[in-house]
């Protein structure tokens, strides 16, 4: 199958999973809000999977990002300083890519643990600055309620279904446009870098560069999702600048699959409707978290390169075994 057709066909296949998704989920329990929640998720780590998955970068500062773009397009829209959906998303997606820039510029110089540390660090500074000298904007320990419900060229996306719609839309948008960035020659340098970096330098590359952009980009995508869980639940939570959200998209890309772009939706998918289902359970309510714990030990152990991954190394295992084996080999 030739490289465009493959695309093609991989779009087509994730239309159709986002169109029968909110059924799929609804009839196991899950409902159309939480499809929603778990687009929103699986975006956020869509650019998480690009430092990680494609470059190598563990960045435990994300949450920094996400509560940058939904708080600033939520204030927007609030405030009636824009009444455009689109412009408000934008104006915050630009605003998380322009904190993720500086932020690169200044931790990207540090490498490993250091680099980890320092990103740690800059999103602990935005929680403070949310919930303390910033909460006359932010409502701190409050959080930022009222946020209006997406409204694009007289379309209102008021109900759960409608704003499912419009969630789908932009995660298929971003879906495709990620899918084209790792495939570009851009996205095979990434790769040279995750793989070895030195080597990458040494044929000419700008190291530095490249992950300041992927970094730049990752942080995009988490204030493009930021925006989103605004409009979808009409409230953005102080927590999204937590190290608790760094974290649980960190473990979301890691169960479903580092360097696949499925693995944060799949891994949105199983920790989320774990979290509802397990919750739900009057005998395990008060252990959830202990059980979901133990689902990620045994998904960790069991799928080292996440579900994704391993169903990957699977199929192309098959595939290699069907292939016929050269003339002459005796068998």
């Amino acid at each position: 199958m030739s490289g465009t057709r493959r695309v093609v066909v991989g779009l087509l296949g994730m239309a159709a999973f986002l169109v029968l998704f909110p059924f799929v989920l609804q009839a196991a329990g899950g409902g159309i809000a939480l499809a929603s929640r778990i687009l929103v998720l699986a975006l956020f780590g869509l650019g998480v999977d690009l430092i990680f998955g494609f470059t190598g970068l563990l960045s435990f500062g994300q949450a920094a990002f996400y509560g940058v773009g939904g708080f600033i397009a939520g204030a927007l829209l609030i405030s009636g300083a824009v009444h455009s959906t689109i412009l408000a998303l934008a104006i915050g997606t630009l605003a998380a890519s322009l904190a993720g820039a500086i932020i690169g510029a200044l931790s990207l110089r540090q490498v490993g643990v250091y680099f980890a540390m320092l990103t740690l660090a800059f999103s602990q500074m935005f929680y403070f600055l949310d919930i303390s000298p910033l909460r006359n904007y932010t409502g701190g320990e409050n959080g930022l309620p009222g946020v209006p419900r997406a409204s694009v060229l007289g379309l209102h996306f008021t109900s759960n279904m409608q704003s499912y719609v419009f969630i789908a839309i932009v995660y298929f948008l971003a879906f495709a446009l990620m899918w084209l960035i790792v495939r570009s020659s851009f996205g095979h340098v990434l790769r040279a870098i995750l793989e070895n970096p030195e080597r990458a330098a040494a044929s000419g590359h700008d190291v530095y560069r490249y992950k300041l952009v992927a970094f730049t980009i990752a942080a995009g995508y988490a204030g493009l999702a930021g925006g989103l869980l605004g409009l979808f639940q009409g409230y953005l939570p102080p927590d999204m600048f937590t190290i608790d959200t760094s974290g649980q998209i960190i473990v979301i890309e890691v169960i479903g699959g580092p360097g696949t772009l499925v693995g944060p939706l799949i891994g949105s998918i199983v920790w989320i409707y774990l979290s509802q289902v397990l919750q739900n359970f009057s005998a395990v309510a008060g252990l959830w978290k202990l059980l979901l714990g133990f689902v990620f030990v045994v998904l960790i152990t069991g799928f080292r390169t996440g579900i994704a991954g391993g169903v990957l190394n699977a199929v192309r295992q098959m595939g290699r075994k069907r292939e016929p084996l050269p003339a002459g080999s005796g068998e």
